[in-house]
């Protein structure tokens, strides 16, 4: 289960209400410059701590995998000792001479030692090592689809808000430009006071908005800087949602191969080698250990190797070998349960995404629409208004509205950009 680290982006835009400023609507080009949220992506990658704990866990369980190999191998090792004690003559009564003790007692050999037989328990703990490897794999991948869910929700929100901004100040001129021309008739009596009080009003309020804006996208970016390292002043820049051929079908079936999907099947699989594991303390285990002498002292000089097999069988423990089978099986079945209840939650989350991402580009395509619609719609009334077939105050309201329009329209477009890489990440993959 991945984390949503931001909901979907519909109530950024909540400061284009019916009684905010106004602006000319155009639908914006894709930028040139500036970086994308590939780009980012990559760059936190490079920065994430997290991403870079996943690996180095990934090289650890790695490196406990060769250790356990290890020991199912011969160990051979060379061995010296040299024993060292008091000089001491003992003079037995009626005997012309003593014994003398050695003072230094020299032995050196090669040491040969071979697991040959133990219930196959040493494979068992092979083989779990091996699957806790794949697992970190798989977690490492988890990791960087976690990273992607929370660097394109912090992407887009600075994206928006880097084009609410735009609009804004691009409304604002237009608001001057209105200002001033009622100043003028004003002047000359073709309009009233009260509708460039209004203007004004309209202007005054779209300032805030600006800087409230500003503020906004302020915060968006810090949080961007700390996720990718991608300084404030950097523009960003995306290509219009894309619609999707994908079907429901296709993206159940491509979710089987979710990370952490996989990594419950390892976790299942490595249960399965407990149980074998416990159920082998029942069986003997049979060693080998060999030793060839290159030196040694007293009687024993000439003896040059000896070996010992070493056979153990267990006959009585309790009963806590059969115990520790018991708590095997219980954590194969606690193993299966929680697959099958991710599979489930799996299933929902691509549902959910899928679902998600078919209505936000039918909102899309329908806000893109209204926007083009409105921008006519303000092209024909402009003329009306200079020719007095409407007010100030019809101006006014029907430029509020293709403000709200265009804010909607921006929010609809994260939204389905947003859905898309969720219902990627929903199956386990990433850009």
């Amino acid at each position: 289960m991945y984390k949503r680290p931001f909901g979907r982006l519909i109530i950024i835009l909540g400061l284009f209400g019916p009684s905010r400023a106004y602006a000319q609507v155009i639908l914006p080009s894709v930028s040139t410059g500036g970086i994308t949220l590939q780009g980012c992506y990559q760059k936190a990658r490079q920065i994430s701590e997290n991403v870079g704990i996943s690996a180095e866990n990934t090289r650890l369980v790695q490196a406990q995998y060769r250790a356990d190999l290890g020991n199912v191998f011969p160990h051979l090792d060379w061995v010296a000792s040299r024993f060292f004690q008091q000089n001491k003559s003992n003079t037995v009564p009626g005997s012309a001479a003593g014994s003398t003790l050695l003072s230094s007692q020299p032995e050196s050999y090669f040491q040969l030692q071979q697991p040959i037989f133990a219930g196959f328990r040493d494979w068992q703990v092979v083989g779990i090592s091996k699957s806790q490897e794949e697992q970190a794999r798989l977690n490492q991948r988890a990791t960087d689809l976690q990273l992607l869910s929370d660097v394109s929700a912090a992407f887009y929100l600075a994206y928006t808000l880097q084009d609410q901004l735009v609009v804004l100040q691009d409304t604002r001129k237009l608001n001057q430009d209105q200002v001033d021309q009622l100043s003028h008739w004003v002047n000359i009596g073709r309009s009233r006071p009260s509708e460039r009080l209004s203007a004004e009003t309209q202007l005054a309020s779209l300032d805030a908005q600006i800087e409230d804006t500003k503020r906004s996208l302020a915060e968006a970016r810090h949080l961007l800087l700390f996720l990718t390292g991608v300084p404030a002043d950097v523009t960003l820049q995306d290509a219009p949602p894309v619609p999707s051929s994908l079907s429901m079908d296709e993206a159940l079936n491509r979710a089987g191969q979710r990370p952490d999907i996989l990594s419950t099947v390892e976790s299942l699989h490595q249960a399965e080698l407990g149980i074998r594991y416990a159920q082998g303390g029942h069986a003997p285990t049979l060693g080998f250990l060999g030793r060839y002498y290159t030196e040694r002292f007293g009687i024993l000089t000439d003896v040059r190797w000896d070996a010992t097999f070493t056979l153990d069988v267990p006959i009585y423990a309790g009963g806590s070998t059969q115990a520790l089978v018991r708590v095997a099986r219980s954590q194969q079945i606690i193993a299966q349960l929680t697959l099958g209840r991710l599979k489930r939650d799996v299933e929902r989350d691509v549902r959910t995404a899928y679902d998600d991402l078919a209505h936000a580009s039918s909102e899309y395509a329908a806000y893109e629409k209204a926007v083009q619609l409105a921008e006519k719609n303000y092209e024909v009334q402009k003329k009306e208004y200079r020719t007095g077939v409407i007010s100030n105050l019809d101006l006014l309201q029907l430029l509020t509205n293709m403000q709200n329009i265009r804010g909607q329209w921006l929010t609809a477009r994260a939204n389905a950009k947003l859905d898309d890489i969720r219902l990627h990440i929903a199956m386990g993959e990433g850009l």
